[in-house]
């Protein structure tokens, strides 16, 4: 596959995921927003829900979730998606696992992938610090050569973990720097 493919094809991956993280976001947003949590209003969230990539079953179940819960009529955007996060956190609990790293394995490879501001720097930089205070030694590969932020965000990650951050040349090989790492 020539270079030009693969930034076109991360591209796109890239562009698809950023408006999934969006359309959540401010969908949710706009729909409780000045207005009552009615039978529409979580018919809207469920076809938001789905606009936002979690599924037709699944985005059913949390719209009927919300739907059963007892809020006021006037429950705002915050207080929703604050219900939302939580019952997600319960399906989520059953098959939530801690990480526990092999020291017989080297080197232990941890690669965090997903939406734009999900939330993937911030939790490499805590999982950093966690591991270096538990003693191990850990070095932040900064892969994502097309976003200069992620590069500079990571490195000042690394300086709050004490942690070395590797980086590569901006629009270069990510491959070929997580190799070098």
């Amino acid at each position: 596959m020539s270079e030009d493919a693969r930034n076109s094809w991360f591209g796109r991956l890239n562009s698809g995921l950023s408006r999934s993280s969006n359309k959540l976001t401010f969908g949710i947003t706009d729909i409780f927003t000045k207005r009552t949590l009615d039978a529409e209003a979580v018919e809207e969230l469920e076809e938001v829900l789905i606009a936002g990539d979690l599924g037709v079953a699944m985005a059913g179940r949390l719209a009927q979730d919300i739907a059963a819960m007892r809020f006021d009529k006037d429950a705002g955007s915050e207080k929703v998606r604050s219900a939302l996060a939580e019952i997600i956190c319960e399906i989520l609990e059953p098959v939530a696992i801690p990480l526990v790293i092999d020291s017989a394995l080297k080197p232990h490879v941890i690669l965090v992938c997903g939406a734009n501001g999900s939330g993937k720097t911030t939790t490499i930089g805590k999982l950093a610090k966690q591991l270096k205070g538990d003693g191990k030694q850990v070095l932040i590969a900064a892969c994502d050569t097309f976003r200069a932020a992620a590069v500079e965000q990571l490195k000042i990650w690394g300086e709050r973990s004490g942690c070395s951050v590797v980086e590569g040349a901006d629009g270069g090989d990510p491959a070929g720097l997580a190799f070098d790492a």
